[in-house]
């Protein structure tokens, strides 16, 4: 699959442990160990700002205590570290929740308890077993509490309901007792001990969903034979509390509350993850060196990341094609105009409009400025370009980013708009002209 960011399949999940490429075995240790100790209902926050690869980390977890067995050697964990997998492994059921894609749901309770009965498709179709459920849901359903915008559960017909999928089609959304609720939850964690119940991706959800969420998690997640693992940048979440109730609202204080513990992710080393995962930055190429420099100069996280190497990757037939295009030497061309559209395509999309128009003299300035000059790699590019010292190299890239726009001039030495519209790009220039 192209787009890296998408397909965290389980080979990867096994490669980036293996090779710990993300340097967070540590913390997976630390999560295992902690919940493996744990007897009550808690909520542990797993913290990091967009991109700091907080789905990696829970599903990394999720796939070690699947896989426990797998690791039989103490190469990456000894024998106290797979003790408390193993004790997860043979205690708990695990399901990973993403709630962004689920935010089109009319109800968080109704998505929570689908996605339970979807993940495991062994538990569906047990007609046998199902009678118990329709016990259970029955009573629910005889006193159900009505609140706020939450409609009630649909029970017509519901004696003809005769296995899980039907159920899961059947239920609109579900306000009910506590403990009807957790007689539920007893009879899907089976011969289980505990669920652990992993919510990913709430800060990028619909505020509406993302709040209802929370407070369905609040109100009803709270049988100690729970634990709930909420993956998110509380920082953004916080401020959507806080947007969603009124600016003298403590978003912050209200997810401090709400969680038990929390363990925060930070920036990691995007050129270990380049190299190892991404297969980029490998050798010394200027192509991929200038443009890392351009990813450190924008601050890029692991998901934009994975974003510039996979449109780098569409583009690399403009980019590292060695033909020259008549007498003129194109290393200007991809080894810095065409990467810093593509990192402003997918960080800044205003500065990317400029960029593309003829505007962005201050934007090559100022990551020369900041990353380039005095370093190796303006000798790099006086050598690539045969400048002597004395002439400005700044100055000769701007003329030749400038070049671009020229009618007569640009095609022909080297196809930059080409190149871009692979980007999907909305040029507002006209004929190649300068839209001033």
């Amino acid at each position: 699959m192209l787009n890296k960011e998408l397909n965290i399949n389980d080979d990867i999940l096994r490669q980036t442990i293996e090779s710990n490429v993300l340097k967070r075995n540590s913390k997976l240790i630390m999560l295992a160990k902690l919940l493996s100790s744990i007897n009550l209902n808690t909520i542990i926050s797993i913290d990091g700002r967009w991109g700091t690869g907080k789905t990696y980390f829970v599903k990394q977890f999720k796939y070690i205590v699947e896989h426990i067995d797998d690791y039989i050697d103490n190469r990456i964990l000894n024998d106290e570290d797979k003790n408390a997998f193993n004790k997860i492994h043979d205690t708990s059921l695990i399901v990973y929740y993403n709630a962004w894609e689920n935010d089109s749901h009319t109800n968080a309770l109704e998505s929570l308890i689908y996605n339970i009965l979807n993940e495991y498709p062994k538990m569906k179709d047990q007609v046998a077993d199902f009678a118990n459920f329709k016990k259970v849901f029955k009573k629910i359903c005889r006193d159900v509490i009505y609140k706020g915008t939450l409609e009630l559960f649909d029970i017509n017909n519901f004696d003809d309901l005769k296995n899980f999928s039907e159920l899961s089609n059947e239920i609109i959304t579900i306000e009910e007792k506590k403990k009807a609720f957790n007689e539920l939850i007893n009879l899907i964690i089976g011969d289980k001990n505990r669920l652990i119940l992993i919510v990913d991706e709430l800060d990028r959800c619909k505020p509406s969903f993302a709040l209802e969420l929370l407070e369905t998690i609040k109100h009803f997640y709270n049988n100690d034979k729970i634990t709930i693992i909420v993956s998110t940048n509380n920082y953004e979440l916080s401020n959507t509390i806080k947007n969603y109730y009124g600016n003298n609202f403590d978003g912050y204080g209200y997810l401090n509350k709400f969680y038990d513990s929390i363990i925060s992710l930070d920036r990691i080393n995007i050129k270990n993850y380049l190299q190892q995962q991404l297969n980029f930055c490998k050798e010394t190429w200027v192509w991929h060196d200038l443009s890392y420099l351009i990813m450190i100069h924008y601050n890029f996280s692991l998901r934009e990341c994975n974003r510039f190497v996979t449109l780098y990757n569409m583009l690399k037939s403009y980019i590292e094609n060695d033909r020259n295009y008549f007498e003129d030497r194109k290393y200007v061309h991809t080894c810095i105009l065409i990467p810093m559209a593509l990192a402003l395509k997918i960080k800044d999309i205003n500065k990317y409009n400029s960029f593309i128009n003829k505007k962005g003299d201050k934007i090559i300035l100022d990551f020369l400025d900041n990353s380039i000059s005095n370093t190796k790699y303006e000798s790099w590019i006086r050598e690539l370009e045969k400048l002597p010292s004395d002439v400005d190299y700044k100055q000769k890239i701007l003329d030749i980013y400038y070049e671009v726009f020229d009618n007569e001039y640009n095609y022909y030495k080297f196809p930059f708009f080409d190149a871009i519209s692979l980007l999907g790009t909305d040029l507002l220039i006209q004929n190649n002209q300068d839209s001033d």
